[in-house]
């Protein structure tokens, strides 16, 4: 376990859209670096924040079922990018996964729009140029990821960073700042939450052909926690050295 943080600000705040799609694997991850978690079930009724405490030392929304413009019918996502606005204005780190990634480009002046194919399953994204001198993507190839999503970034945020695309997905992660990430794929489930997803599939799977994605995660499953295990720990270090004054 990393040292803990010296300032006040030492827990994560989750926001959890959808009842399938828990913090799981990042949230074990990140308390294993020393941060209280906190989870808001928005897709619950259970109310987000209209201001950041002092001991929100990052926020991670997370991924579901619906598109990142349906505040009429969820209305908690205007809350939520509101949220989001207010954290990227204040330098409170946040680490957007799916739809997070899309609420996030939104809430900073980007545009999300329907692919004309669902990207479900393992994927290869691609780092770019950018990416070889960023504080956590710093990877030197291609690596694998877990996708489930039919929406996309058409257009980045004015002050967004693009790190990584795939041939489905241009913007498959960006930065905003030195502290803010957002990522199109899904590095907190594994081949379990993917199961529940194929048992109870949503509109990106039933418009697509694929089949068998339980199966083809499991097959991943250890590579991808020892590949996005290090990124998010390398977040959190990027989040103590920011509140603690070194970043």
């Amino acid at each position: 376990m990393s040292s803990a943080l010296h300032s006040s600000r030492n827990t994560i705040l989750f926001i959890q859209n959808d009842e399938t799609d828990p913090p799981h694997l990042v949230g074990a991850w990140l308390a294993a670096e020393g941060f209280n978690i906190e989870n808001i079930k928005a897709y619950a009724g259970e109310v987000i924040p209209t201001e950041i405490s002092e001991k929100i030392a990052a926020i991670i929304p997370l991924g579901g079922h619906m598109n990142a413009n349906e505040d009429v019918l969820y209305p908690f996502l205007t809350v939520e990018k509101n949220l989001l606005r207010k954290a990227v204005e204040e330098r409170v780190p946040v680490f957007a996964i799916c739809l997070g990634t899309q609420l996030l480009a939104v809430a900073t002046g980007g545009k999300v729009e329907q692919s004309p194919s669902s990207e479900i399953g393992i994927f290869d994204i691609d780092l770019n140029e950018s990416a070889k001198s960023d504080s956590v993507f710093n990877f030197a190839t291609s690596v694998k990821v877990t996708q489930w999503h039919e929406d996309v970034v058409t257009e980045l945020p004015p002050k967004a960073v693009l790190l990584a695309s795939s041939p489905l997905c241009t913007n498959q992660v960006y930065r905003i700042g030195e502290t803010t990430y957002g990522v199109q794929f899904h590095p907190e489930v594994d081949s379990g939450i993917i199961r529940d997803w194929e048992e109870h599939a949503d509109h990106a799977l039933q418009m697509s052909d694929k089949r068998g994605v339980e199966a083809e995660v499991a097959e991943y499953d250890e590579e991808l926690v020892r590949t996005w295990k290090p990124v998010l720990q390398s977040w959190a270090s990027v989040v103590r050295n920011h509140w603690n004054g070194k970043a």
